[in-house]
């Protein structure tokens, strides 16, 4: 009875370690990629510019009447500079490496990408924007709702999300 438990188990351990080290080899590949100028340049920084054109977009909806230049969002009262680590860049590649360790097809990986990547902009528009006002009206504590709130939460939901995606993954494939 303990052999065919452990027979049981084996292909199930197989398939975590595979899941574990796709997952760390293409966190690997994110974090080695963004330390290159090339892709910094051409992908980091346009990425960037992008999130805080839509962040005053937004806020222009409402009438805040910002602006930005390169990747500093500003209204006549306050401005903050949306950077590398508050681009969402890095709970994206979270996310992105979760779907590719999944065991799924490669359109539902495809799915699992663009539906995540989409989830988890949209989220840190809220969070670049809610930051702003955080800056604007509280700036006593706008460090520590930045570092100690809203990275892990967007973190967290890129991991929410690869979440959903998986179980949808799972229950159209079963």
């Amino acid at each position: 009875m303990k052999a065919s438990k452990s027979k049981l188990k084996t292909p199930v351990i197989k398939s975590l370690v595979k899941l574990y080290l796709t997952f760390g080899a293409a966190i690997l590949f994110f974090i080695i990629a963004f330390q290159f100028n090339f892709v910094h340049e051409t992908v980091v920084v346009p990425f960037t510019a992008f999130v805080a054109h839509c962040s005053s977009i937004l806020m222009n909806i409402f009438g805040a009447g910002s602006k930005v230049t390169g990747y500093t969002l500003s209204t006549s009262k306050y401005s903050i500079n949306v950077v590398d680590g508050c681009n969402g860049i890095y709970a994206t590649a979270i996310l992105i490496s979760g779907v590719i360790a999944y065991p799924a097809s490669l359109p539902h990986k495809f799915y699992g990408i663009a539906f995540g990547f989409t989830a988890v902009f949209l989220v840190n528009l809220i969070r670049v924007i809610s930051l702003f006002y955080m800056g604007l009206h509280f700036p006593d504590i706008f460090q520590e709702v930045h570092v100690y709130v809203w990275q892990p939460i967007i973190i967290l939901w890129a991991i929410i999300v690869w979440n959903f995606w998986s179980k949808k993954t799972e229950e159209k494939t079963a």
